[in-house]
Formats: C-alpha cells, structure tokens, sequence
C-alpha cells in the first residue's frame, strides 16, 4: 500500500514537472493490457493512487493513463481537487 504521505509527495513533485520530462513513448488505454505491466513491472496500482490522493485531501482521482518514457512508466492523472477543479499531472509509476 502507498504510504499516507507518498501521494502528497508524489503530487508535490509531480506539480513542478517540467513538461518534457514527462515524455510519453506509449500510452496505453487498454487496462487490460496496462494491467498486465503494473502487475510485471510491479508497478503502484490505480487503486493505491486513488485511496492516496483521497487519504491524503488531495482529491478524488477521475481517469488514469498508463504511459511510458525512456526514464521508466508513469501515469498521466485527471484529478478532481477539493474546490471542484480538474488538475491534470504526473506521477511516476514505480514500484512499491
């Protein structure tokens, strides 16, 4: 399970990603195929991502894409803040 505070700092250094580094080779929108990655590559799940982000205040998570860089996979994140405002951003997908 993700740590309480994990999603907090994921978010915190997610936020001042420049936007390069989060290049995107692939992005997958099949979860059936994504699935199989996060459970090879040992990979934070969605479900750690959401019960984190909403543990920690952040906000409630609305749609997840699987992508991957020449630095490893990440998830690209539509978050829906506590005011009501979508946020879009990045977080890395490694391992727990």
């Amino acid at each position: 399970m993700v740590g309480l505070g994990r999603a907090a700092a994921v978010w915190a250094a997610a936020s001042v990603l420049p936007h390069g580094s989060a290049y995107a080779i692939d992005c997958l929108t099949d979860w059936g195929m994504a699935g199989q990655i996060v459970r090879r590559e040992n990979l934070i799940t969605v479900d750690e991502v959401s019960r984190s982000l909403a543990a920690d205040g952040i906000g409630v998570l609305v749609k997840t894409t699987l992508c991957r860089s020449p630095d490893g996979y990440f998830y690209r994140l539509v978050i829906r803040m506590p005011t009501g405002q979508l946020r879009t951003t990045v977080m890395t997908a490694k391992g727990r």
